[in-house]
């Protein structure tokens, strides 16, 4: 019972802090150091769409994160498997085995986040200079860069704390997404419910 009215009590504070907002949102704040270890948890991520690139590629963590304005930059461990390329190089024709691949691109990411259709963008893209006359590395170069990534971002579930027989419900809807300082923010419009009261148990 306890845990529960100090769970409701801190519910109703988050909604009379958000009330207060001239935007009626309140905010979560992820240090860079945090969002690393989030994102590593959901690596490895398959990398690979080009035709003229057969095997698979990841990204199997990233390290160095730093977060700008809308922005990101760190250095991404990549590997590969069965990798081989199959094209034109310098206007000649081109048959390469790569074969297994293990290698790191320093990378910079613009992010944006459309409010309308809770999609966020991320645009990778390298910013290290290659060795000259590397394959391998103008591969890696050409898929991870130019190339835009839309990320729906789902809703989040209701947050609902019961004490006796009233039941508070809140709903978050992620309004803004941007990164500054080493910090990500989400930005979240909440919306109270207080559905009707449970019958009292005899």
């Amino acid at each position: 019972m306890l845990v529960g009215v100090v769970a409701c009590a801190a519910l109703l504070l988050v909604h009379a802090y958000a009330a207060t907002d001239k935007d009626n949102e309140i905010t979560m704040v992820i240090p860079a150091r945090i969002l690393q270890g989030f994102i590593n948890e959901v690596l490895p991520v398959e990398i690979t769409a080009n035709k003229k690139i057969s095997g698979i590629l990841w990204i199997r963590s990233i390290e160095g994160l730093r977060l700008g304005l809308n922005t990101l930059w760190f250095t991404a461990t990549i590997h590969g498997e069965n990798v081989a390329y199959q094209g034109k190089i310098g206007g000649l024709p081109a048959n390469l085995h790569f074969g297994t691949v293990d290698s790191t691109l320093n990378c910079e990411t613009s992010i944006q986040y459309d409010t309308k259709k809770h999609v966020l963008y991320i645009q990778p893209r390298a910013v290290e200079e290659g060795k000259k006359g590397d394959v391998l590395w103008l591969l890696l170069v050409s898929i991870l860069s130019g190339r835009q990534y839309p990320v729906e971002v789902q809703k989040i579930k209701p947050i609902v704390a019961k004490v006796s027989n009233k039941t508070v419900e809140i709903d978050m809807e992620i309004s803004n997404i941007h990164t500054t300082n080493d910090r990500l923010f989400i930005a979240m419009r909440p919306t109270v419910k207080t559905p009707q009261k449970d019958e009292v148990k005899q």
